[in-house]
């Protein structure tokens, strides 16, 4: 009895009161731990969401939030996430890092290619859609051959850009087309003595198009240089149909005063 009043008796038995809140306290502790480790959480869908706005759902879900890539979408929202991994709907462990590809802010460029005059309408358009390009207006002139490329023009660039002219992905390319021959005739223009630039201005002014075009000898500038020769060659009342070629030589001389050769005559 005098033990259980004693000063010693109370002191163990507060000790003992403290071990064992402790240890309740700390295993709880640990056990509560494991169980938010445990935890998983269902991954949101980024798509389309800015990119600040996406760090912060996830950061309100409990997960980490890292650019994984950029890339470009013409029909997504600039500096929006287009894709994520893992994907939507995926259940993952809390702080659990979720990946994102950005859409750029800008368009990347692509080359303008090389399309030859007289290719078919439906590789044309397979050609620029490979880089990235889209069809818009389609107009047709005049042209021996139905359905074929003649001439583009590039939205928002002036004139006609060279192949390999870097543009921005996803430009809209116009086409010209050749509607085929029709029953309508024109005269053949007579071109010997005139300058490329004066015979293509003509050529295009009667509704016809440069054929081949030949060199006779080393040519300084073509744009300056003289029809010396061309077939169909003119004659009195003589017409072809409207959208045919004309074949065309030059040289850096002026033609001399002489009849073109007799099967050049009639087309």
């Amino acid at each position: 009895m005098r033990f259980l009043i004693s000063k010693a008796f109370w002191l163990n038995l507060v000790l003992a009161g403290v071990f064992v809140f402790l240890t309740a306290w700390i295993t709880l502790g640990l056990i509560n731990r494991y169980s938010r480790h445990s935890e998983s959480q269902t991954v949101p869908d980024l798509t389309g969401l800015p990119a600040t706005e996406a760090e912060r759902v996830l950061e309100q879900a409990g997960l980490k939030y890292a650019v994984m890539d950029s890339s470009y979408l013409q029909e997504a929202t600039p500096l929006s996430i287009i894709s994520q991994e893992p994907k939507p709907g995926s259940m993952v462990k809390e702080g659990r890092t979720i990946y994102a590809v950005v859409n750029r802010a800008a368009p990347p460029p692509t080359e303008l290619p090389y399309i030859e005059q007289g290719t078919s309408y439906i590789s044309v358009v397979e050609i620029l859609q490979s880089r990235g390009l889209r069809i818009g207006n389609i107009s047709y002139k005049p042209f021996q051959y139905k359905d074929v490329f003649l001439d583009m023009r590039v939205r928002g660039v002036n004139g006609t850009p060279k192949p390999g002219t870097k543009i921005p992905k996803g430009s809209i390319v116009d086409l010209v087309l050749g509607n085929g021959l029709g029953e309508t005739r024109v005269e053949i223009p007579d071109l010997v003595g005139l300058s490329y630039l004066e015979a293509s201005a003509l050529i295009q002014l009667k509704e016809l198009n440069v054929g081949t075009v030949v060199g006779d000898g080393a040519i300084t500038d073509t744009m300056s240089a003289f029809i010396v020769r061309q077939y169909p060659a003119p004659y009195e009342g003589g017409t072809i149909n409207m959208g045919s070629m004309v074949d065309i030589w030059i040289s850096d001389l002026p033609p001399a005063t002489q009849d073109q050769p007799e099967n050049d005559m009639h087309p």
